[in-house]
């Protein structure tokens, strides 16, 4: 898109200008010279060889620091949610859940995740909330069976239902 985007660009400018450029050159040859250096810089930056840009990536790395380097430690969601998914508890809360994971958050040391789901009791069906929660550090090459806890909410008055 760089490239499409410089190639129209060089276009328009070639079709607003008043004179061609062999008749521009001569009268202004600093000016020549400064946009001749801008279009090899700008072919080596835009070229396919991409052996020049590792120095400049790590020069900019060291000046700026790593993007990743203030992003908490920890275990990922996607980890803490396959750690669940092949828990006794979510296979026991599964028939509840009628969404995928909607919210997550940590606190205490446990995180804590939101689904959406829909409990019948004597044929009457009421939306509710599953909370799930699971040791924030736990993964799959640590734990083999999480501590999970679990908790049906009515998602209308708040109030926890026996599960």
């Amino acid at each position: 898109f760089a490239r499409a985007a410089v190639v129209v660009a060089g276009g328009v400018a070639v079709a607003l200008a008043r004179h061609p450029w062999w008749v521009t050159a001569p009268r202004h040859p600093a000016a020549t010279g400064c946009c001749a250096l801008v279009a090899v810089a700008g072919l080596v930056a835009l070229g396919a060889d991409r052996r020049w840009r590792m120095p400049w990536r790590r020069l900019r790395l060291r000046l700026t620091g790593h993007p990743l380097a203030g992003t908490p430690p920890g275990v990922p969601v996607a980890a803490t949610v396959e750690l669940l998914e092949h828990s006794l508890a979510w296979q026991s809360t599964s028939p509840l859940v009628r969404s995928a994971l909607l919210d997550h958050w940590d606190e205490g040391g446990w995180r804590i995740l939101q689904y959406a789901g829909v409990h019948a009791r004597g044929g009457a069906a009421r939306p509710v909330v599953v909370l799930f929660a699971l040791d924030a550090e736990a993964s799959r090459d640590a734990v083999r069976e999480p501590a999970v806890r679990v908790s049906v909410l009515d998602a209308d008055t708040g109030e926890r239902l026996r599960s």
